[in-house]
């Protein structure tokens, strides 16, 4: 738990040192908790959005009052569906605010949005709109309802979410001099620090006062792009200028950034125009909007408060036909698109504020001087312009590779891109279906490197995977040299000039994001990273699925070997993706140097690269250790083994030695009665049935320690042990025969342990959650303790996966 219910209090300095603890375990924890503190048990925030949270990665906010009330059905869902999957596409988070029976939900499930779309479903029907002066009243009667852009800022912004897209802002309605009609996003955009990407004020509105009030209110506005025009929703200009205009995603995020670390943060509001393809549509629908506008000033609709805007937007669509509904979503979509890549590169600027120790260093550390940006004065043009990358500019990581301690624990193996697609709608051939696409991080040396990590000490893990450039980007591409770079070879991503292709940055990004270093990684020229794509029915079985996965076969084993000799870590871990050459110099030096090591089988195909590796490395006397030192197989890939290494065996020498090593263990019938009485206790008889211990024996010769992944009966344990003790936790799920001769001092244990209790409506998906195991596993074998309570804390993490769309949850 990140807190407990003891109250905190404010020392005179004004900071808890719960709070300045908090700080320093990272930003976005820091934020999560203090909100949830705020916010009690009236909040809910989704998994997927706590996550972001936690490990301080790009999150979006958005709105739900355009769902409730702005869109009609299915067009609200579809939009609500489109702007996630663009905003996760762009490798931020979606995190879609609304307010469901009395509870601030801040990120939504495909149900809910569902729910909130559909005008049938009881949330939908009673559904309010809920800005800022509503929260209280609405909360207290238990409502559902759609937030406002005030009402969705105010939820933002007290999480830590500092990037908000919506469609067009609220401002002064024509003839507020008599009704004084001017919206409370105006107001919250001076009183909440954060940034918000529209598409201008609503062309319904009196845009010339709209950008005096915000003016009085002392929020920034800036334009989108290289013209200095105020968009008009529908229309690229107002005929009003913005009085700053911003570039590219680099300069917005710059001035965002400068805006939230001055001495009180202020907020930023960017006028994002229509997109140049849809202007002259545009057009045609704003001469609909002041026709509109004349019949409600005829009809004395102008004057009826809250009724207005919604009467105005739905003759609007009566007057185009529906044209203006397919431009708002349109406009919606592209601004979500630049509201990510804003929101990445502010995410970049904080972790590179981290990384250098003070506030504001990140724009000097990461961009060009300050005199790359013209300021005019007041009679002329002020702009911030695009703005030119450093020579030294890095790709983001938690720590510069140079100041990075030596990793105690390498993993070799794939890192790729998972895409899944899913639709609440049957999938219609040859066509495309509304939907949602979740993009995460995958591969089972990636998994099993975060899952470790996140139980360890920072910057424990290193990752060796690689990953695709494009041989033709700029050489400077987070290029940072040091003298020796030309004769190490541990910092393998530095060594590489060209830049990742896209999925090579997003995997990068999501490695930083989720703690691990990226010193690691290797770029490989013409290869494209690692990519797998699904397509799921709305029940999430697999339709169709195309995976790219063969750049990580194409590791160097010489580079492996030197980098294992010059890290020489506690523990070496590697998947069955590699090569069999590769795998069999990891195990060679690994051997030859004392470490242990881990493998991970993967996949049946991938068995017979692993067993080909091990028969060469068979050691010829039972004294010397054996090859392989972890194992963490499921039942078939264990059946698989034991076919590859014993059944095929066509080699009499490999059969004398086994045949010496289980001999030297003396395994007689006080072995064999133990066995029994183990199996036939707590419905174990299935052990016995399946042969699973002797396969296990047999195969004692190659590996040292069996971790068994059983699904949903659990892990067993079956392993040469050192250890002269017996774990106390374990006693009633353990049998131990101590062995004696060449062995006299070990153990041969077999402990199995029971899976998590969890009900099968709180399965999300079953990817990632033997990785995450295999995680833990890892953790506990290089902290040590009892392996009874580390076990439990990474079945604890298996369970959390299993409620988990990611890999690991």
């Amino acid at each position: 738990m990140l807190l407990t219910s003891t109250p905190t209090f404010r020392t005179a300095a004004g900071q808890s040192s719960r709070y300045r603890c908090l700080r320093r375990g990272g930003r976005g924890i820091y934020n999560l908790t203090r909100g949830k503190e705020l916010w009690g048990n009236r909040l809910v925030v989704s998994e997927e959005v706590q996550h972001a949270l936690e490990t301080s990665r790009p999150i979006v906010a958005l709105e739900s009052a355009i769902i409730t009330h702005g869109m009609p059905y299915p067009t609200n869902l579809s939009t609500a569906n489109s702007l996630e999957s663009i905003i996760r596409s762009k490798g931020s988070i979606p995190a879609t605010i609304a307010l469901i029976n009395g509870k601030i939900h801040v990120g939504l499930t495909e149900s809910e949005l569902l729910q909130l779309s559909d005008p049938d479903s009881n949330i939908c029907k009673g559904a309010v709109k809920v800005s800022r002066r509503d929260l209280g009243p609405a909360i207290s009667l238990e409502k559902s309802g759609g937030t406002t852009v005030a009402g969705t800022m105010y939820i933002a912004e007290s999480l830590g979410v500092k990037v908000f897209v919506t469609g067009g802002i609220g401002g002064v309605h024509r003839g507020a001099e008599n009704s004084m009609d001017i919206s409370a996003d105006l107001l919250e955009l001076g009183r909440t620090p954060m940034a918000v990407l529209c598409a201008g004020a609503k062309s319904i509105l009196d845009i010339p006062r709209t950008l005096e009030v915000l003016e009085t209110q002392g929020v920034c506005v800036a334009s989108y792009g290289d013209k200095q025009d105020f968009p008009a929703f529908y229309t690229p200009s107002s005929g009003c200028q913005s009085p700053w205009r911003v570039g590219d995603a680099d300069a917005a995020a710059r001035l965002i950034y400068t805006q939230l670390t001055l001495p009180a943060k202020l907020a930023t509001l960017i006028g994002v125009p229509i997109p140049s393809e849809h202007a002259q549509a545009g057009e045609e629908v704003q001469k609909s909007v002041e026709q509109a506008v004349r019949e409600s000033v005829e009809q004395g609709i102008d004057k009826r408060g809250k009724e207005v805007t919604p009467w105005l937007l739905k003759r609007v669509g009566e007057l185009t036909g529906g044209k203006a509904l397919g431009l708002n979503v349109n406009l919606i979509e592209n601004n979500a698109r630049i509201g990510a890549e804003v929101a990445v590169k502010l995410s970049e600027l904080y972790r590179l504020e981290s990384q250098s120790g003070g506030k504001g260093n990140a724009l000097n550390y990461f961009y060009s001087s300050p005199s790359s940006h013209t300021a005019h004065q007041s009679t002329k043009t002020n702009k911030i312009v695009k703005l030119t990358q450093s020579p030294n500019a890095k790709i983001p990581t938690p720590i510069d590779a140079e100041n990075l301690p030596p990793p105690r624990v390498l993993v070799f193996g794939s890192a790729a891109i998972d895409l899944t697609s899913t639709s609440p709608l049957p999938l219609v051939p040859r066509t495309t279906t509304p939907g949602t696409v979740f993009v995460s991080p995958g591969g089972v040396g990636r998994n099993i490197a975060e899952a470790a990590q996140n139980l360890l000490p920072s910057h424990t893990v290193q990752l060796i995977s690689s990953y695709g450039t494009n041989s033709t980007a700029n050489p400077n591409f987070h290029r940072h040299r040091t003298p020796s770079d030309d004769a190490a070879s541990t910092n393998a991503v530095h060594q590489n000039m060209d830049e990742p292709d896209s999925f090579g940055k997003l995997l990068m990004l999501e490695l930083a994001a989720s703690g691990l270093r990226t010193d690691g990684l290797i770029g490989k020229n013409g290869r494209s990273t690692a990519v797998c794509s699904l397509t799921l029915e709305k029940n999430g079985d697999l339709v169709a699925g195309v995976a790219d996965m063969g750049i990580v076969e194409t590791l160097d084993p010489s580079k492996v070997e030197s980098i294992i000799r010059d890290q020489q870590p506690k523990l070496i871990v590697f998947d069955c993706n590699l090569t069999e050459e590769v795998i069999g110099v990891v195990l060679r030096v690994s051997q030859e140097l004392k470490i242990p090591t881990m493998c991970d089988p993967t996949s049946l195909p991938k068995i017979p690269r692993l067993s080909s590796a091990l028969i060469p490395l068979l050691p010829p006397t039972p004294k010397s250790s054996r090859p392989l030192t972890h194992i963490s197989p499921n039942i078939l890939e264990l059946d698989h083994l034991y076919q590859k290494l014993v059944l095929d065996n066509n080699s009499d020498e490999v059969e004398q030695i086994s045949w010496e090593y289980i001999n030297s263990l003396a395994l007689d019938s006080t072995w064999r009665n133990l066995i029994d009485n183990f199996t036939q206790k707590e419905a174990r008889g299935w052990m016995k049935e399946q042969g699973i211990i002797p396969k296990m024996i047999k195969l004692l010769p190659f590996v040292e320690s069996f971790w068994l992944k059983v699904s949903s009966r659990g892990l067993i344990h079956f392993a040469l042990s050192h250890d002269s003790h017996e774990d106390p936790g374990s006693r009633n799920n353990s049998v131990s025969y101590r062995l004696g001769g060449i062995h006299q001092g070990k153990s041969l244990v077999l402990t199995h342990y029971p899976s998590p209790d969890i009900d099968q409506e709180e399965i999300i998906s079953t990817t990632g959650a033997g990785d995450t195991l295999v995680g833990g596993i890892v953790a506990g074998l290089v902290n040590g303790g009892s392996t009874n309570e580390w076990v439990a804390q990474a079945l604890e993490g298996v369970k959390k996966s299993l409620k988990s769309r990611r890999a690991i949850g």
